[in-house]
């Protein structure tokens, strides 16, 4: 279990430093880490929350996250990580799909949970729990499966959010998968950017190194103009981000940057242009290692390897640990280069969704998964991604990912963030449409946009239409919300 885990660190690290955060200037060493989560576990004891039950947990990052959040799991409860800018729809529904009777938040002020039925709230050191309102006296454990460490879940983006859960052994295992896959040291030292209540901030940023034994560096957020000093401040050798971090990386200057202590950046949640891979390596001397994975299967599937082995463009690399392979809608294995739907298998992936028997069903079958994701292996191993099964555009009978669209407009000088869309037709069934938002200062023309386009791609593949945008739709993970784009899309002609 995880907690077996703080207490072996402890013992092997004692007072060494584990985290530092940088926006507080507080710390934590490996023998804190276990005390506090001890001390943390006998105060939600002591207000009700008892082993098995599903807690909230809803706050930014900071350290009294990690402290909740491993406090939680000394208990035996089972954290449930949020968003605190959820919607309010959103966090009704996962308060009654995960049972949830109490929230930890790391605020007093309580307003921005509004419309949900608070009993009481009372202040634990630097967080405030929340029990809620269930209409019954007794505090029910969440119906899921045996061993479960935590639930996060989905965004929800094709319908409602749908609960994960992921066992002591998935979350374990995944760990070592990823300290495998990224060489990670004990005198490495990573800068957590990314959300923890994310999967991919979460598992490989702030679970991943207490594993690996190395320190890690937490901030508030990802910001490009702080950055480079905070790397340079604290020593750090590695990130992980998602693609629009490093569009806004290369606004910066070489020589405000210098030598750095990096030794690899990486990137995954989405997938990145091999153009903007190329311009940052270029521009740094930093390589940068794709990934691709979900919160399935605890964050990382596969992954490019380091330097000096090989890494393909366009490709987001090895499984490492996990299995995978390219299947039809049947189940049937697909050749080598044959596209079709990926599928893994591993210790690391969720044993299925919390109260979605019938999505479980359609999900799994004999222990591998069906991802959702369309691409293909090439004979080296080596996944290339081609889009989502749900996103896929329909122009007249022939099928084709937006993401190849996406390629070829990152590849223009001065794009920073591109998005393409399918848009109901009447007579072509789907037409294609593409949003994009322009490094400041740069001017981009709709014909200029359009005629690079039908050098590079079919006639059918052509953006049709080509929408501005100020600001962009992305989700928590820095993924491009095409769903919302859609929505942009309707209002625009809505309005019209």
């Amino acid at each position: 279990m995880i907690k077996e885990l703080v207490k072996k660190q402890a013992v092997l690290y004692g007072d060494e430093l584990f985290a530092t955060d940088i926006d507080s200037l507080e710390t934590l060493t490996y023998c804190e880490l276990e005390k506090k989560a001890r001390e943390y576990a006998d105060l939600f004891k002591n207000r009700g929350v008892g082993e098995g039950q599903a807690v909230g947990l809803f706050m930014g990052n900071c350290l009294e996250f990690m402290l909740c959040f491993y406090g939680i799991l000394f208990l035996n409860a089972i954290p449930v990580p949020m968003n605190p800018a959820i919607e309010n729809k959103k966090l009704r529904y996962i308060i009654d799909d995960a049972n949830l009777h109490y929230i930890i938040k790391k605020e007093a002020d309580i307003s921005v949970i509004s419309d949900i039925s608070v009993c009481e709230h009372s202040v634990i050191q630097k967080v405030t729990m929340l029990e809620l309102s269930h209409g019954d006296k007794h505090h029910k454990k969440v119906e899921c499966v045996e061993d479960t460490a935590l639930i996060l879940y989905t965004s929800g983006t094709t319908g409602e959010p749908k609960g994960v859960q992921l066992t002591h052994k998935n979350l374990i295992s995944e760990m070592r998968y990823i300290t495998e896959a990224h060489r990670l040291e004990r005198k490495d030292k990573v800068l957590c950017v990314l959300p923890w209540y994310h999967i991919n901030g979460l598992v490989i940023t702030m679970l991943t190194p207490l594993l690996a034994g190395h320190e890690l560096f937490v901030t508030s957020g990802f910001d490009a103009e702080k950055f480079w000093k905070q790397v340079k401040t604290y020593q750090i050798t590695w990130f992980s981000g998602v693609p629009v971090f490093y569009s806004y990386l290369l606004l910066e200057q070489e020589e405000t940057v210098g030598e750095t202590t990096l030794r690899f950046a990486r990137s995954a949640s989405s997938p990145l242009s091999v153009s903007v891979i190329k311009k940052f390596e270029e521009k740094y001397k930093i390589p940068v290692i794709e990934s691709y994975g979900m919160t399935e299967g605890g964050s990382q599937l596969t992954s490019n390897p380091l330097p000096p082995l090989q890494r393909k463009a366009g490709s987001v690399g090895l499984a490492f640990g996990n299995k995978i392979k390219i299947v039809d809608e049947q189940w049937n294995d697909m050749p080598i280069m044959e596209e079709g739907e990926v599928a893994v298998k591993g210790d690391n992936i969720t044993a299925g969704y919390l109260n979605k028997p019938s999505v479980n069903q359609e999900t799994f079958h004999d222990k591998w998964m069906k991802t959702g994701d369309i691409g293909y292996l090439d004979e080296d191993g080596y996944l290339f991604l081609t889009g989502r099964k749900k996103e896929l555009i329909n122009r007249m009978g022939e099928k084709f990912s937006p993401k190849e669209i996406d390629e070829v407009l990152y590849e223009i000088d001065g794009v920073e963030i591109a998005g393409t869309v399918g848009i109901t037709h009447q007579l072509y069934g789907e037409q294609v449409v593409s949003f994009i938002k322009l490094r400041e200062g740069t001017k981009l023309s709709v014909a200029e946009i359009k005629k690079y386009c039908r050098n590079k791609l079919m006639d059918i593949k052509v953006p049709k239409e080509i929408i501005f945008l100020d600001q962009f739709p992305l989700g928590d993970n820095g993924k491009v919300q095409r769903k919302k784009l859609v929505e942009l899309y309707k209002e625009k002609y809505d309005e019209e």
